[in-house]
């Protein structure tokens, strides 16, 4: 590690005093509020020119704790319910510091033997947890928007090589328009994914029988059946992040069978389904989604399992990585 020569180094100070700050944070948290009075002040506090030099590591640190925990959100604490953001556990906590202290560059296997080894053995436990097929692909992503725009892009390729044409190579050149079809459940990340991917956000068709976003099948299945053979990329949607409610999978597993459709399923929330076995009227449509293709699923986890780098999402698909 290289070191300002201006500074000694304070290196074990430095971790004993961050240990310190967090034993002093985790002893009020589970009284401390959600949003702390004064917490747009707090965090507005450092909001200041480049200094011409550096007060160093513990000084800084120190003026972190002091003025700087009333601006950061109780995440972590029994109080927070917002966003998808849940406590984590001791060993979580751990893990974070060691992925931060090991500094790896897990981009590959000469890059980090230990950074790949954990994410194939994650993704390998994870699959047997939530009994998706062992032959599934995954990979580990930053969250959950990236999660549904790694396997969109699968979705983007496969629907450009049924029109003869590498995305990938070649870009979007002479190609029509996308067909995405939805319900009303879809999320903002799986929208934003198709914006990034060039797909267009405005695109997505959104079949919906209801006030509460519940999938119009009947409608759904009509346009596909107008696109008379032309590939197209169903977006479902399995735990709604309002109330948990599903998209019929297997009835869309089925369409997408029957019309050579990709069917994309956003499983952040609902694939937890898989893991708990006191909810069996949602595991069906899991069953009947894991022996069809082509098929790209995600679901994204929370910091317990986080044991590399990337700590958020987990996706798995049959016949191409999401």
């Amino acid at each position: 590690m290289t070191r300002p020569t201006a500074f000694p180094d304070d290196t074990s100070e430095v971790l004993a005093a961050v240990g310190a700050a967090a034993e002093r944070y985790l002893a009020r948290l589970d009284d401390d509020p959600v949003r702390m009075p004064g917490a747009d002040a707090a965090a507005s506090a450092f909001d200041r020119p480049l200094p011409d030099e550096g007060i160093g590591a513990l000084r800084a640190l120190a003026d972190l704790e002091a003025r700087g925990f009333d601006g950061a959100i109780r995440s972590s604490g029994p109080r927070m319910f917002h966003f998808v953001t849940g406590g984590g556990t001791p060993a979580a906590l751990g893990a974070d510091w060691l992925t931060s202290l090991l500094d790896q560059n897990s981009f590959s296997w000469i890059a980090s033997p230990l950074g790949a080894r954990l994410e194939r053995l994650t993704i390998a436990w994870l699959k047997e947890l939530f009994e998706l097929p062992a032959a599934w692909g995954g990979v580990l992503t930053t969250g959950a928007t990236m999660a549904n725009f790694t396997a969109l892009a699968c979705a983007r390729q496969w629907w450009g090589d049924r029109h003869g044409v590498d995305i990938a190579a070649d870009g979007f050149a002479g190609l029509p328009a996308v067909p995405i079809l939805a319900g009303g459940y879809i999320h903002a990340s799986a929208e934003k994914a198709i914006a990034m991917l060039g797909l267009g956000r405005a695109t997505v068709q959104r079949f919906v029988a209801d006030g509460r976003g519940t999938l119009d099948l009947a409608a759904l299945e009509k346009a596909l059946r107008g696109l008379n053979g032309e590939p197209a990329i169903i977006v479902a949607t399995a735990g709604e992040v309002n109330a948990g409610a599903f998209d019929p999978i297997d009835a869309l597993a089925d369409l997408a069978e029957r019309y050579g459709a990709w069917l994309h399923v956003d499983g952040a929330f609902g694939l937890f389904a898989r893991g708990r076995r006191c909810r069996p009227a949602l595991l069906p449509a899991w069953s009947e989604l894991t022996r069809r293709s082509p098929t790209a699923t995600s679901g994204s986890t929370c910091r317990t399992t986080a044991a590399s780098p990337s700590s958020a999402t987990r996706a798995c698909c049959r016949g191409c990585s999401r």
